[in-house]
């Protein structure tokens, strides 16, 4: 995994855990789909080979487009973008996707696997008034999680998941959290919240290592050619 942070990466690498299960997240438009095809891309960029997962309509390729204009165009041979159209497409192929992996790719390894998003089609399915609805969703997310966590220990698979933020409340508070909840906090180790400040082009990274509860606060800039650290 190469993250747009060096200040991430030495920390990832100085512990020993330069692989993991990540999760990037925040409100809408902050910039997770761009950070995501960021690390894609530094991950491309040192031979890995990365599998790109999408929910949207359409993939942003305008945005692939300006962060590869200045780099070997042949990085793209490392990235494989599949579409998932809604919940239970994505809940088969990532069911499936050891067999693709093992069966599609062979004799290349897999190095990392980006989702842009689960919980958004998962949301999508939520419905207030049909609960048994409901638990089989929340089944197959953490199925799918599951498969995910199983992936990366079975295979050393980095995964990183694009999530975005919802609100609970908590000791008569509204506070913010990743969508999914409990669900997500259980198998995510490691997550990257990013949130805007005052000047429009300027965001806060807090990036957290759940087991240690420690904490990574980084200035950046969101430009054109994507995140770039403030010192």
């Amino acid at each position: 995994m190469q993250f747009p942070f060096n200040r991430i990466n030495k920390f990832l690498q100085s512990s020993g855990k330069s692989e993991g299960i990540f999760s990037v997240w925040g409100d809408i438009g902050v910039g997770k789909t761009t950070f995501s095809i960021q690390t894609a891309v530094n991950s491309a960029l040192k031979g890995n080979k990365v599998i790109f997962i999408y929910t949207k309509h359409s993939f942003p390729f305008e945005k692939l487009d300006i962060l590869i204009q200045h780099t070997n165009q042949k990085l793209l041979e490392n990235i494989i973008f599949i579409h998932s159209i809604d919940f239970n497409d994505m809940f088969y192929l990532i069911s499936h996707l050891e067999f693709f992996i093992l069966n599609d790719l062979r004799p290349h390894k897999v190095d990392m696997i980006i989702i842009d998003s689960i919980t958004d089609l998962y949301r999508l399915e939520l419905s207030r008034d049909k609960k048994e609805k409901n638990f089989i969703l929340n089944y197959k997310l953490n199925y799918i999680l599951a498969n995910l966590s199983y992936l990366h220990k079975r295979y050393a698979i980095d995964i990183l998941i694009v999530n975005s933020s919802s609100r609970k409340s908590e000791n008569n508070q509204i506070v913010e959290i990743q969508s999914g909840g409990k669900v997500m906090e259980y198998w995510i180790p490691f997550t990257v919240k990013i949130t805007r400040l005052d000047s429009l082009n300027n965001r806060k990274i807090f990036f957290k290592d759940v087991e240690k509860n420690k904490i990574i606060e980084i200035n950046s800039t969101l430009t054109t050619k994507g995140f770039e650290e403030i010192f």
